[in-house]
């Protein structure tokens, strides 16, 4: 695997007149009259290069920013994939979520591509757990029902980490559920090799759990609706504003899909947000019925999240 560029070098960032401290496409996307004051490293990952653009307007306010590059095809898709979530996860919740800018390429090194978002200092704790039960209910009540021609998907591709998903659109949450599932378990046997139990069990999955626990929701007079899920929810990308300590969630992979597939990733302890969170969100949004298949649902959208785990080799999780 290629390493990747660094980040002055792709940003074109050197001390000196604004025309040169910052590439000319990412200062486009900027407010008229920038002019930036540093580039510096902002937090960590094993997938793209992250910075924080501090910046001064004409009026000389101060203005900050985040902003992530990748290289490559893959690299376009990732920004592109961001943004396009991103920006709709903000228009449901403008309050928390970092407000987009723009996503695209570098004119001084044309392989590389960029995303860009307003910049907020963030606080480490674990999130509050009234505030966070409200905040991910009302995105998904607010979203509900309202996805293109009422199905599962997302209008671009979107990657989990480096993991590309496939966000074809689904009539049926049991028929786009077992698809991700499906794309998650082909990244696993390119990942670890085929194992003989694994295909087995995964076999039953198909034939057997996923349509005696999802096609329940959809037959025999239920129904769901879409809605926005932001399908990464850990604490990692659930913090604090540092300022307002208002709730921000960010790095969202998108899809219109069953609201309690958002909280698959609050089963895992490692994350600390279990069922006090699950019962607040509750508070605020009905179980699904059939409501006696909630756990083993939960437990179900938990596996999807744990196969991206065991697929993700930033060192840092494995």
């Amino acid at each position: 695997m290629s390493s990747l560029p660094d980040i002055t070098v792709a940003l074109g960032w050197k001390p000196g007149p604004v025309d040169e401290t910052l590439d000319e496409n990412v200062l486009s996307t900027l407010p008229s009259g920038t002019n930036v004051i540093s580039i510096t490293p902002s937090g960590a990952s094993a997938w793209v290069q992250t910075v924080r653009i501090e910046t001064t307007l004409p009026d000389a306010s101060t203005k900050v920013y985040f902003m992530k590059g990748a290289p490559g095809d893959r690299g376009r898709d990732m920004m592109y994939g961001t943004f396009e979530s991103e920006k709709l996860v903000h228009e449901f919740a403008p309050k928390n979520v970092p407000e987009p800018i723009a996503w695209g390429t570098y004119k001084s090194v044309p392989d590389t591509h960029f995303y860009i978002c307003v910049f907020h200092e963030m606080l480490e704790d674990l999130p509050d757990i009234h505030g966070l039960g409200v905040l991910v209910a009302g995105l998904h009540m607010r979203s509900m029902g309202k996805s293109r021609d009422g199905k599962y998907g997302f209008h671009v591709p979107t990657h989990l980490a480096n993991i590309p998903n496939d966000n074809s659109w689904c009539d049926s949450w049991e028929e786009w559920f077992a698809k991700a599932m499906r794309r998650m378990l082909q990244v696993e046997d390119a990942s670890h090799g085929p194992d003989a139990e694994l295909k087995r069990l995964t076999d039953a999955l198909f034939t057997k759990v996923i349509p005696r626990l999802l096609r329940p929701l959809e037959t025999e007079g239920r129904e769901i609706k879409p809605c926005l899920i932001h399908s990464d929810l850990w604490p990692g990308n659930i913090k604090a504003d540092a300022e307002t300590d208002e709730l921000m969630i960010f790095d969202s992979c998108a899809y219109w899909g069953h609201n309690e597939s958002d909280l698959g990733p609050w089963r895992a302890p490692r994350y600390r947000l279990g069922r006090p969170y699950v019962r607040e969100y509750h508070k605020h949004v009905p179980v699904s019925q059939p409501e006696e298949d909630w756990d083993d649902r939960n437990l179900l959208y938990a596996m999807l999240v744990s196969f991206f785990y065991s697929n993700d080799v930033d060192p840092r999780i494995n």
